[in-house]
């Protein structure tokens, strides 16, 4: 009777251990689970989102100086950041480019040394005064709508006098920057008033003739 007794007892000894044995990996399983619940929980709380960078659709009239000023940054960052642009006297409408965040690292390129807007860069960082900020009020006298300067600008750029097409030409006259400048012009001319563009349009006549502009008038019966 003890025998059976004793033998009963280290049976159900070993029925709990064998239980035992079985209920610790999976309590183990289901902590270890937890706890890397609750770490990827932690890395995904940690983690902070990147805004995605600032892009700008170019507008006619649009210049680099110009959306530097909207954007609250530099012409060589965004020279710098829009490998697209090899020269940043020239951009395109409906063209895109990438603002840079402030803080964002970039590799610096050199702006070809004829183009206006490198030496403005340069003015600016020998502190000069960048001439790309808002033309001054213009002395330009009134000029009647309808003058043979409005047939004129109609042939070249459909009348508008804020055109920059990107091909280099700019303004109702289609100036380029070195005629422009030539006649005492300071930015661009598509910036300039309309009055201001006649005037200079005007001067460059009197030292060249109607040739500067021939398709147009010659179709005009200009010469």
């Amino acid at each position: 009777m003890r025998l059976a007794t004793t033998a009963a007892a280290v049976g159900g000894a070993l029925l709990l251990s064998v239980a035992n044995s079985q209920v610790a990996p999976t309590a183990t399983a289901s902590a270890a689970t937890s706890s890397t619940k609750a770490k990827v929980k932690i890395v995904a709380a940690t983690q902070v989102t990147t805004p995605p960078p600032q892009v700008v659709t170019v507008q006619p009239g649009d210049y680099l100086y110009k959306i530097s000023g909207d954007t609250n940054t530099s012409v060589q960052r965004i020279y710098d950041a829009n490998t697209s642009i090899d020269n940043p006297d020239l951009i395109f409408p409906g063209q895109q480019l990438t603002i840079p965040d402030e803080k964002a690292a970039i590799a610096h390129r050199d702006m070809p040394a004829t183009s206006a807007v490198a030496q403005e860069v340069q003015a600016e960082a020998a502190g000069s005064t960048s001439s790309y900020s808002a033309p001054a009020p213009s002395d330009a006298p009134a000029v009647a709508g309808g003058s043979v300067w409005d047939q004129l600008a109609q042939c070249e750029s459909g009348g508008n006098w804020a055109i920059n097409t990107g091909n280099g030409f700019y303004g109702g006259l289609q100036f380029t920057l070195s005629s422009w400048q030539a006649v005492g012009g300071s930015g661009y001319p598509n910036q300039a008033s309309r009055e201001e563009q006649i005037l200079r349009g005007q001067m460059l006549q009197a030292r060249g003739g109607w040739g500067n502009w021939p398709a147009c008038s010659a179709k005009l019966g200009l010469y």
